[in-house]
């Protein structure tokens, strides 16, 4: 207890410093501004940042992401409330109550009481997780390898059964995540390639941030994109409702920020509850959001009201919405697993320092984990403030054109991975897996399944081979102490309800493009691929360790079942959507392979230039304003905050230091 109240102490006193109430505030200010544009949530902001972590020390990391997870929230419930379209996904049930008090002209009240119930909703998550460390860190002293590994996979499977949409394939996912984490060098005993393809890109692994970015952020925008080009330049288009700011706005602030007190009751159940979804991988805030609402709907004294601007249900909604966060950092902190996507970068993050996550990071880095607690309060308050100050002017919020957003963060994107090894090899991996994330995405699969399980699957299956080292090759040790045979009885009670939850899912409505003839097109085509890389591992000279055979032996017979599930189901008729992303892979691949000859400037200048003329069809002089903006803008930033420059191209120098003059790399 004592190393504890220490390491807490520590962790206050460095948030206090003017180093670490920069970060916070910057950290704030992004995640603020990227949840308050619809589809460019949390998770987009940390991905396009994380590169830039190499170059700062982890604190001052952990310091700028609690900034975006604590600020992206309340930026997301302004456009819920005033447009009608939730910034981040976590902010859905917002708009039902926040949107109708919007049309009777109580948008400044709607935001005020957003951003109260946010920030007390985030006090007591962290209270609840301040209460909890200490009763839990004495029972982490016991983990050992095994227990490690089993705590991993544990976390990995509930995940699955916490989480809406198909089971088989929320596996199979993870089972994608684990693999993509198994290629490089490694194995058992002497580190040997395993899928590499004798390419010697691969031999150390697919880069962290490559993935990480190209499953949660370039398959989003590779979505969005399509979006456009299928549905046309409307779809894009996001207006204000047009309603007129009354004068009595101070007297709307003074009363939203009182309504979670007149509402205490439902207040704290539903800060109990997002509490307690939070704590589960994988859930998320949407899922806290509803439930939430759900339970307001079920309690309230004034049924008539629901639907139409519910004071009551709006606090238990945005009082979840930062609560769960409280609770999603308890198994991030305490066991190494990532209670949300957010999370899970948090992770990447501490992997690109040398920092293991698990069982034993409390006890190693208190100070760093309190830093990210303190971070996460202190940028609630300053985002709560902010809303608050600035609720008149954002009432009368403008719309926006995510034909134009998307298309540059999806840029952006590209930008940042390839600072972190300046090498242009990564550019198209990242492309060729955002394209499959967005598959994955459009067929319902879950994109953070993969990433969850590619920053788990290095920690199972080295703890896997540490804990057989241990005991000369005795698979007892998996069950030897009671706390590993505690958690493999529970894994395996989770596997038989997973089990069940597959089986009874083929009774149950699917969307409709996961029974178009594209879903059952990429199924095959996603059962050869894991075909191949299994028999490799079935093949007589393999040395890459039985972990590889057996999760791709499981994503082959899972991805059998979906395909099975599919064909059953198929439907007439495709989704615009899969046509659509096949026309921009191809646009973008033209962009690419131009950057790669005359840099990255020109090729993706000309990829901004081709969409937004041929395809969103804005205006030629608007078009190239914001191509010219972006080419000058963008890199000048990034070179200054990285010190790396751009890709410049492998021809020969036209304009020294800005065009050609690159050696290709190695392959």
């Amino acid at each position: 207890m004592e190393a504890l109240a220490a390491q807490l102490l520590a962790g206050l006193a460095q948030a206090t410093t003017f180093d670490a109430i920069l970060f916070m505030c910057l950290g704030t200010l992004v995640g603020y501004g990227f949840g308050i544009l619809p589809g460019l949530q949390s998770v987009t902001a940390m991905s396009v940042f994380l590169p830039l972590t190499y170059w700062w020390s982890p604190a001052q990391a952990m310091y700028f992401f609690a900034g975006i997870i604590g600020a992206a929230g309340n930026g997301g419930a302004v456009t819920a409330i005033v447009l009608n379209l939730p910034g981040t996904a976590q902010n859905a049930a917002t708009t039902l109550e926040g949107y109708p008090l919007t049309r009777q002209g109580r948008a400044v009240f709607a935001l005020n009481l957003s951003a109260a119930a946010s920030w007390l909703g985030a006090v007591f998550g962290v209270l609840v997780l301040v209460a909890l460390v200490p009763v839990f860190l004495p029972f982490l002293l016991a983990f050992g390898p095994a227990e490690t590994f089993w705590v991993a996979v544990f976390g990995l499977v509930t995940m699955v059964l916490a989480v809406a949409g198909s089971p088989a394939k929320g596996l199979v996912a993870i089972c994608i995540g684990v693999t993509l984490a198994i290629i490089g060098l490694g194995g058992p005993r002497l580190p040997v390639p395993r899928f590499t393809f004798e390419t010697t890109y691969l031999l150390d692994g697919l880069e962290i941030v490559v993935v990480v970015i190209g499953f949660l952020v370039v398959s989003e925008c590779l979505l969005q994109v399509a979006g456009v080009w299928a549905r046309g330049r409307e779809s894009a288009l996001i207006s204000n409702a047009g309603i007129a700011v009354p004068r009595d706005w101070r007297g709307q602030m003074k009363e939203g920020w009182l309504a979670p007190f007149r509402h205490r009751g439902i207040f704290l159940r539903s800060s109990a509850l997002g509490t307690a979804v939070g704590a589960l991988p994988g859930v998320g805030g949407t899922v806290a959001q509803f439930l939430s609402y759900n339970l307001a709907v079920a309690t309230t004294k004034d049924s008539g009201k629901i639907g139409k601007g519910a004071e009551d249900a709006l606090v238990a909604t945005e009082a979840a919405t930062n609560s769960k966060e409280g609770g999603a950092l308890f198994p991030t902190l305490l066991f190494g697993i990532p209670g949300n996507a957010e999370m899970a970068l948090v992770l990447a993050a501490w992997q690109i320092h040398g920092l293991e996550p698990g069982p034993g990071f409390m006890a190693n880095h208190g100070a760093l984990a309190w830093a990210l607690v303190f971070g996460l309060l202190f940028s609630n308050l300053v985002a709560s403030i902010g809303t608050a100050a600035a609720s008149p002017w954002l009432a009368r919020l403008p719309g926006f054109d995510m034909g134009v957003l998307a298309p540059i963060v999806l840029v952006v994107s590209l930008m940042s991975a390839f600072t972190v090894r300046s090498n242009a090899l990564d550019l198209g991996m990242l492309a060729a897996i955002g394209l499959l994330g967005a598959f994955l995405r459009l067929y319902g699969y879950s994109v953070i399944g993969v990433v969850i399980g590619f920053v788990l699957g290095d920690v199972i299956e080295r703890n896997f081979y540490t804990a057989l080292q241990s005991s000369l090759g005795d698979y007892g040790v998996f069950v030897a102490s009671p706390v590993a045979l505690g958690l493999a009885v529970a894994t395996g009670l989770a596997l038989l309800f997973c089990g069940w939850k597959v089986a009874r899912a083929g009774r149950e409505a699917t969307e409709p493009a996961a029974r178009s003839p594209g879903a059952a097109i990429f199924a095959v085509l996603l059962l050869a691929g894991l075909t191949v890389l299994l028999w490799q591992t079935l093949a007589p000279g393999w040395r890459g360790g039985p972990v590889a055979t057996g999760v791709l032996g499981l994503a082959v017979a899972l991805q059998l079942l979906v395909l099975a599930a599919t064909v059953l189901r198929l439907a007439r008729g495709g989704v615009p959507e899969a046509g659509a992303l096949l026309k921009l892979a191809a646009l973008l691949a033209a962009g690419l392979a131009l950057a790669f000859w005359l840099g990255f400037l020109l090729g993706m200048a000309a990829f901004l230039l081709a969409f937004w003329l041929g395809v969103h069809r804005l205006p030629p002089r608007r078009a190239l304003a914001l191509a010219a903006l972006f080419a000058v803008a963008l890199p000048a930033g990034f070179t200054w905050l990285t010190e790396s420059p751009l890709w410049r191209g492998v021809v020969a120098p036209v304009l020294p230091g800005l065009i050609g003059g690159e050696v290709a790399p190695p392959l």
